[in-house]
C-alpha cells in the first residue's frame, strides 16, 4: 500500500494513546475503549429503526467545520511540542515528559477525528445525492453511517478537551485559584 494513503500509523496512535496513567505506567482506559463501541450501537440501531437524518446538509456543514478546527489545533499542538522539544535540555530528564506524552495523544486523536470528519463528509455527500427521502432525509445505510461517523467524531472530541485543558493548566502553571483540576476553593500553590 502507498504510504500516502496508509492512515493506520494515525489509527494505532489514537487506539495506543487511550490509555490511563503516568508517563512510563501506562494501562489501557478500558472506559474510554469500551466508549467506543458507542458509535457501533448508534450505527446499529439507526439501521435496525431505519432511522432518517432530517437535515443531512447542516450536518455536512459542522462536520467540515470540525475537521477544519481540528487540523488548526493539530497544527498548534505541533508548534508547542517542538517548543517542548526545544526547552528540554539534552542529558536532563525532561521536565515535560508527561506534558509532552498528553499533546502526543492529542495529536493522534486530533487526526483520527480530522480523518472521520472527511469521511463523514463523504459518507454524507455520497448519501445525500443516492439516499434521500422526496422531503430531502437521508435515510437507510447513509443516515446510519453518517449517524455512527458523527457520534465517533464526537467522543473523540471529549476525549481531547480535557487532555488540551490539563496540558495547558500544567505547562502555564495555572493558579490553583483558576485551575479547574483544583477541587479547592481556595489557592493551594
Amino acid at each position: 500500500m502507498s504510504e500516502r494513503f496508509n492512515v493506520l500509523p494515525v489509527l494505532r496512535g489514537h487506539w495506543k494513546g487511550l490509555t490511563d496513567g503516568r508517563y512510563r505506567e501506562r494501562r489501557a482506559d478500558i472506559v474510554a475503549r469500551l466508549s467506543l463501541l458507542l458509535p457501533f450501537a448508534v450505527f446499529g440501531f439507526m439501521l435496525w429503526r431505519h432511522g432518517r437524518l432530517a437535515a443531512p446538509a447542516a450536518l455536512l456543514t459542522g462536520v467540515a467545520l470540525l475537521a477544519g478546527g481540528m487540523l488548526s489545533a493539530f497544527t498548534h499542538l505541533s508548534t508547542l511540542r517542538l517548543k517542548i522539544t526545544d526547552w528540554d535540555k539534552p542529558g536532563v530528564a525532561s521536565r515535560f515528559a508527561v506534558e509532552r506524552d498528553m499533546l502526543d495523544e492529542t495529536a493522534a486523536h486530533l487526526l483520527t477525528g480530522s480523518l472521520l470528519c472527511a469521511l463523514n463528509a463523504a459518507v454524507l455527500v455520497i448519501g445525500m445525492n443516492v439516499g434521500v427521502t422526496q422531503t430531502g432525509h437521508l435515510y437507510g445505510f447513509w443516515a446510519a453511517a453518517a449517524a455512527g461517523l458523527s457520534s465517533y467524531v464526537l467522543i473523540v472530541f471529549i476525549f481531547v478537551i480535557p487532555r488540551l485543558y490539563s496540558a495547558y493548566v500544567q505547562m502555564n502553571s495555572v493558579s490553583g485559584d483558576l485551575n479547574g483540576f483544583n477541587r479547592s476553593r481556595r489557592n493551594s500553590d
